[in-house]
């Protein structure tokens, strides 16, 4: 009796974290996300500032995307 308590409640932590850790993966994904619009915005806005070149803003891109 007591064994199926303690394999109920051993599936249900397993079952919580891989619900957090895939939440967790999520959140990581779209926040990359962000960073690399707002870094080809950065990008984009010294570009049409001319603070860099167009060859200079191809490479940032090429290189940290």
């Amino acid at each position: 009796m007591i064994e199926s308590y303690a394999t109920e409640a051993a599936t249900f932590l397993i079952g919580i974290s891989t619900g957090i850790a895939i939440r967790a993966k999520f959140w990581w994904k779209n926040k990359t996300t962000e960073e690399k619009k707002s870094f080809v915005y950065e990008v984009l806005q010294s570009l049409e500032d001319g603070k860099i070149t167009t060859a200079e803003a191809k490479d940032l891109i090429k290189n940290h995307l």
